[in-house]
């Protein structure tokens, strides 16, 4: 049995560098946004390839602010996927626009267009686009039905659809650094667009204070503490996605013999994903039976789909109904070994064997 206190289900990779970093920023006495936040933004516009970037507190945050930016009001309609965080729905009902719940594609998570096609009204004013779990979605077809497109990547930074890398699409792109996340400054979030306007509107709005005019705006900055560990995991995000992608192809390579289970095998060229998590889909077995079973801490891929927490019919939501049922989320992370995987699949296959 492996020891649960080394392997859990997500670790930041953190090391000397960051503990370096925090130092630095400490000593100078400047701990609020200041120039680690402006320098942090720089490095997020130039990787993703955009011209602005907002650094916030959190990714719901930069949801929020995106939203807001894009002018939503009570009673306008934002098309949102059902099978994903509920953070995107907080950041819709903040604001009192009406949550559109459409459903997602089974082989990878992510909206589906024909979906989003039967929701469009006159009153959609956004679509919220996931890359469900590092898997980049179709997002330029969605792109095209000319309603403004905000991109999810709080887990996918890095991945990369025809080549683009994901947050290169959308009019705005929202990230998060939360610990889990692809990268972390423990929590914290970013906003990145081509356009001024929107730039300009979220750049002001996270800051409540200090303005020549009065309006309502919010306390959504980032210190610089968290903006310095941020530079050094920008640096550091490349080879925590080759470890990804290395170790993803161990879990495929030893499970692939496995029945009645589905790997996250993609076949599109055009789609590089950088695995934030290993989802496996369980046929036959029951997910919670096997996730009880195992000695390490195992996950969902999604807690709970949105049209569940709305108490919307399940008819509806078929592809989000079965990911809910099916899936179990395997540990993938840059400081999780070869050995470990092994072990963990170890486990997990005479586990299926021992509970057919």
């Amino acid at each position: 049995m492996m020891d649960s206190k080394i392997i859990t289900h997500s670790k930041p990779t953190l090391g000397k560098e960051e503990e370096v970093a925090i130092a630095k920023v400490v000593r100078s006495k400047q701990i609020v946004q200041g120039k680690k936040v402006a320098q942090f933004e720089k490095g997020m516009a130039n990787y993703i390839g955009r011209k602005h970037a907002i650094a916030v507190s959190s990714g719901l945050a930069a949801l929020h602010l995106s939203l807001t930016a894009l002018d939503i009001k009570r009673g306008d309609e934002v098309i949102l996927p059902s099978y994903t965080c509920d953070a995107l729905l907080n950041a819709v009902l903040y604001l009192g626009a009406k949550p559109k719940i459409v459903d997602v594609e089974y082989d990878d998570g992510n909206i589906s267009l024909n979906e989003i096609k039967k929701n469009v009204t006159n009153k959609t004013k956004a679509i919220i686009v996931p890359h469900s779990l590092g898997f980049p979605a179709k997002i330029d077809s969605i792109i095209e039905l000319g309603i403004p497109v905000i991109e999810d990547c709080a887990t996918s930074i890095g991945a990369k659809y025809k080549n683009k890398k994901v947050g290169s699409f959308g009019k705005i792109s929202a990230f998060s650094f939360y610990a889990s996340k692809m990268l972390t400054t423990g929590e914290g979030g970013m906003i990145l667009t081509d356009d001024k306007k929107v730039a300009d509107i979220t750049r002001e709005l996270r800051n409540y204070t200090k303005h020549p005019k009065f309006r309502v705006r919010y306390n959504y900055k980032m210190t610089d503490i968290e903006a310095a560990i941020g530079i050094v995991q920008l640096k550091k995000l490349n080879n925590f996605i080759k470890k990804r992608i290395f170790l993803a192809r161990k879990y495929t390579d030893l499970l692939k013999e496995c029945p009645d289970i589905i790997l996250p095998i993609y076949k599109d060229k055009e789609m590089k994903p950088v695995f934030y998590r290993y989802i496996v889909k369980l046929l036959t077995h029951n997910p919670d039976k096997i996730r009880n079973s195992m000695s390490i801490v195992c996950g969902r891929g999604v807690l709970k789909p949105l049209h569940q927490l709305l108490g919307l019919s399940s008819k509806l939501y078929p592809n989000s109904e079965k990911l809910a049922k099916e899936v179990i989320s395997l540990p993938i992370y840059p400081s999780l070994s070869e050995k470990n995987v092994e072990s963990i699949c170890a486990e997990f296959i005479k586990l299926l064997k021992n509970q057919k």
